[in-house]
């Protein structure tokens, strides 16, 4: 049977339809549905296999951007995928191909073909498969991928980093959905900003892993988001790798003020990984240390971590 994955929007404009083994032509290959992966505010996800080109029978995401009906953010997806089809960085999920869907509707569907990786962060933590070294290096990944967009030109924001956004692979972590990164430039002007005002991820952060400057963003559009966000919300996120345990108390809404509430990390390293926490998730943007700092620090606290496992179990690490 078909999948028929449809938007749920009132406007036909924002409709979209793919149906199962369905063919879709991009730039450089073609590529067929296997099956529907999600739906977020602005895209919609799904499993595809290669059948042309140097890429043929490998599994790929195809995202869809769905909302053409807003011009703003059609163009912004645009440039993003443009932007983000240069980071050649090995912890952030690349970009293989792109293109236009013409649907039946007679309706024109941007859309990009991004490496596929099933595991999350989220999945490890669930099944309890995060120690702490494993936690350590998901975080070196991470801080690497973010110190690349942070150091591009023009700077990227994520914005989106939570552990659902951290897949997992066999040779390490990426980075992954960028529906919410920020060219720095737009993010300066107003009149180009556009923040998504749908879903678990209204206005334009993860519920559980928001930063200062996104509330306040939230409440007057005006407050500043700098790359210095990301650091705070993947410091939430190393936190809760680390323990199992979110920092943030649920709020009762998404503009609510943040309270941090953080517990003691006992054992090797714990209270040097605490501190970075901390200097990660400052209240202050200007008191958090940027993504090299936060990296040169974790390796110091990675390599003391490696020699107590050696100390203790004879095996290197």
């Amino acid at each position: 049977m078909a999948l028929q994955p449809q938007a749920t929007h009132t406007n036909g404009h924002d409709q979209f339809f793919l149906a199962h083994l369905q063919s879709v032509k991009a730039e450089n290959a073609w590529y067929y549905n296997q099956r529907f992966l999600g739906r977020g505010g602005n895209g919609t996800a799904f499993l595809v296999t290669c059948s042309s080109g140097p890429n043929i029978g490998m599994q790929f995401v195809l995202k869809v951007f769905h909302k053409i009906s807003d011009d703003q953010r059609r163009k912004a997806f645009l440039k993003e995928v443009e932007h983000l089809k240069k980071l050649k960085h090995p912890a952030i999920t690349r970009i293989f191909d792109d293109g236009i869907f013409n649907a039946s509707n007679s309706k024109e569907y941007p859309f990009a073909i991004i490496e596929y990786v099933p595991t999350t962060a989220r999945t490890l933590m669930i099944a309890k498969q995060v120690d702490r070294l494993r936690a350590i290096r998901i975080a070196l990944n991470c801080l690497s991928a973010i110190d690349c967009m942070h150091k591009s030109k023009p700077q990227l924001i994520h914005r989106d980093i939570k552990p659902e956004n951290i897949l997992i692979s066999e040779t390490g972590a990426k980075l992954a959905d960028f529906g919410l990164v920020k060219i720095l430039t737009d993010i300066q002007s107003n009149e180009d900003d556009v923040d998504p005002l749908e879903g678990t991820q209204w206005p334009g952060m993860p519920w559980r892993y928001r930063t200062p400057e996104l509330v306040k963003r939230a409440v007057d559009n005006t407050t500043p988001v700098t790359p210095k966000s990301d650091i705070y919300q993947f410091g939430t996120v190393f936190y809760e790798l680390l323990t199992g345990y979110n920092p943030q108390l649920k709020p009762s809404a998404i503009t609510d003020p943040i309270v941090l509430d953080f517990h003691e990390i006992k054992g090797s390293q714990g209270p040097e990984l605490l501190t970075l926490v901390k200097a990660m998730t400052d209240e202050k943007p200007s008191n958090r240390f940027p993504a090299n700092k936060c990296l040169t620090e974790l390796n110091q606290i990675h390599k003391a971590y490696c020699s107590s496992l050696f100390e203790t179990t004879g095996q290197f690490v």
